[in-house]
């Protein structure tokens, strides 16, 4: 958060690159450890970037969108069960995979709850969670993140990756991607 050489430190909305208040925080936080600490100034960890449009329908874009490899897993909200139900079927999620790691690392949403869905997929992405061990955790019905299953298995074909089988042998297994 340092401008160039100098010993200004700035943070929040002036920086171009993430102008929204949860990134303002962390950046004032950088800013202020690294003036203090002057001149023994280092770099932080950021967050995986995450931004979500309150619109109707919402919008969410959570990590790496851009990855020129990446293998990408959808979900139609059209026909997603409690979409239906509540008379919100309109959107599309798309999940975003590395083929090499086999980790989720971005995805892209509109639709209903995606401020909700959207925080669910940064923490993962954060984590580098595999594609593999997040079909390891529970979607219950009827629920909105449930359709998050269908676009990992997606997800899991694009990267012709078999779904994680429960580590216990007495539940059930998820068997093949489909």
């Amino acid at each position: 958060m340092r401008c160039g050489d100098s010993v200004i430190f700035i943070a929040g909305d002036c920086d171009h690159e993430r102008p929204l208040l949860h990134e303002a925080v962390d950046e004032g936080a950088i800013a202020g450890q690294n003036a203090a600490a002057f001149p023994d100034v280092k770099p932080h960890p950021r967050r995986v970037a995450m931004s979500v449009t309150f619109s109707d329908p919402q919008i969410a874009v959570i990590g790496n969108v851009t990855q020129p490899d990446r293998k990408i897993g959808k979900l139609d909200f059209a026909d997603q069960g409690r979409a239906r139900v509540m008379n919100r079927n309109c959107g599309l999620l798309q999940v975003y995979g590395d083929p090499g790691s086999g980790c989720l690392i971005g995805a892209e949403m509109v639709g209903p709850s995606a401020e909700h869905i959207g925080h669910l997929l940064a923490w993962s992405v954060q984590q580098r969670q595999t594609v593999r061990s997040l079909l390891d955790m529970p979607f219950y019905h009827p629920t909105l993140e449930e359709g998050l299953r269908t676009a990992l298995r997606d997800l899991c074909t694009q990267m012709n990756v078999a779904a994680a089988a429960a580590a216990d042998t007495d539940q059930l297994e998820y068997g093949p991607c489909v």
